[in-house]
């Protein structure tokens, strides 16, 4: 990892839970549609799609990955935040598909990034 990417990576962190954050309520929103469906509280036209389905149940998967980064960096210790992404960055390149620690966000961001940085 260069220099450069490793002082962007605090603030492309954030952009990543800012957009976890965002997924997570999509999904809350979804399974709720679905429980006041089954209810029958609700037209059916209103009922999530079987994709929203899918991509609600992928975020639920993505929320034990995203609990140790909500914890560290909520924790106001310089320099712990970036230390365990590092490390979570370095095992996940390591290890591949194997063992997952990054939430899709995050691997998303990693992915776009290292792309950019083949083109130079």
């Amino acid at each position: 990892m260069k220099l450069k990417e490793f002082i962007r990576l605090p603030r492309r962190m954030f952009w990543a839970l800012v957009m976890e954050g965002e997924d997570t309520r999509k999904m809350l929103e979804v399974f709720g549609r679905q429980g006041t469906g089954k209810l029958r509280l609700i037209p059916t036209d209103r009922h999530p799609t079987q994709e929203e389905l899918d991509e609600a149940l992928q975020q639920l998967k993505d929320m034990p990955r995203l609990l140790p980064f909500v914890v560290v960096v909520l924790i106001p210790v310089p320099g712990v935040s970036a230390g365990y992404a590092l490390a979570a960055i370095t095992l996940e390149r390591w290890l591949g598909d194997r063992f997952r620690v990054l939430p899709n966000r995050f691997k998303f961001m990693l992915e776009r990034n290292s792309d950019s940085g083949s083109d130079n």
